[in-house]
């Protein structure tokens, strides 16, 4: 079992000297907004109830994760999710490392969640397992949204970057989905995400007047897995808004901690949601980026998502 970190295990003295005035000034402005509107339980709750895929993406470092492939168990989620319905959690998210509709208990758990009250829960998967009987499935759950992932500007493009997805099969399915989502009159979103792709307007050709949005992001470096050119810094805004539980129930530092390296607590019997978000390693580290110190923790040193 894992244990609560000290605040010595997640910042270390950095070797790069004090940050640089226009970082410090940037850092703690926009801080001073987070904390502003940060209260004492996460907004946004991920919960990974399985970290297995069925894909092997080269934009992805799922191949090289020494995590256990596991599945959460329902005791835990259930608690989870009766913790955050009772804090009035706005959001639950049912992925991070891993493709959800694995997890062969995915529709049942959203049931569960939006059973308890909670307003909003999502799944982001790659389009592959969506089949018109998981579909349905999901429909009749209650999902509010469904994000897929689309990457590429053809079916050669998409199934380079995918392998071993197939186009057409994800295609497919997402239209299904939308038409069977009309049929019942669900009030679920549909979205597609690109984040590499040689065409843009060749991406959105095949589902753009199908999905609700087409959203374009930028490839990031999974927490410092190439070098970054010194840039100005800026404070990670998921250390205030989103709380991401792994399927052991270890909680990360954030959803690009794809091998759980910094685990900021564990929601188990003795320790909850609350208590994990307002202790000490997360005050620690958000500390360390209210002063621009991201230098000083190994998994923000060198990620894309703590510069401008």
């Amino acid at each position: 079992m894992t244990t609560n970190p000290t605040s010595e295990s997640i910042c270390s003295t950095s070797a790069n000297g004090p940050p640089g005035l226009l970082s410090s000034v940037c850092c703690r402005t926009m801080s001073g907004v987070l904390d502003a509107v940060a209260g004492d339980f996460p907004p946004v709750v991920r919960l990974e109830t399985t970290n297995a895929c069925n894909a092997r993406c080269i934009i992805c470092p799922h191949r090289d994760m020494r995590r256990p492939i596991v599945t959460m168990s329902s005791d835990l989620y259930t608690r989870l999710i009766d913790e955050c319905a009772a804090a009035g959690c706005r959001e639950v998210h049912l992925h991070n490392f891993g493709e959800p509709l694995l997890d062969k208990h995915l529709e049942e758990r959203i049931a569960y969640a939006k059973q308890q009250g909670i307003r909003r829960v999502k799944i982001f998967c790659n389009g592959s397992l969506l089949t018109p009987a998981r579909a349905r499935g999901l429909i009749e759950a209650g999902l509010d949204e469904l994000k897929v992932s689309l990457d590429g500007a053809t079916e050669e493009e998409f199934e380079r970057i995918r392998p071993p997805l197939k186009f057409h099969v994800v295609v497919q399915n997402v239209v299904e989905l939308v038409k069977l989502r009309n049929a019942a009159r669900s009030t679920l979103k549909v979205h597609v995400a690109c984040c590499s792709t040689t065409d843009r307007e060749a991406t959105m050709r095949s589902l753009a007047k199908v999905v609700d949005r087409f959203a374009f992001g930028k490839l990031h470096n999974w927490g410092g897995q190439s070098t970054v050119k010194k840039r100005l810094r800026k404070p990670c805004s998921r250390l205030w808004r989103t709380f991401t539980v792994l399927a052991s129930g270890d909680v990360a530092l954030c959803c690009l901690d794809y091998d759980g390296q910094q685990i900021l607590g564990r929601v188990d019997e003795s320790h909850s949601i609350r208590e994990v978000w307002n202790a000490e390693p997360y005050r620690d580290i958000r500390r360390c980026h209210r002063e621009a110190r991201q230098s000083e923790i190994r998994l923000c040193a060198q990620c894309t998502k703590s510069f401008l």
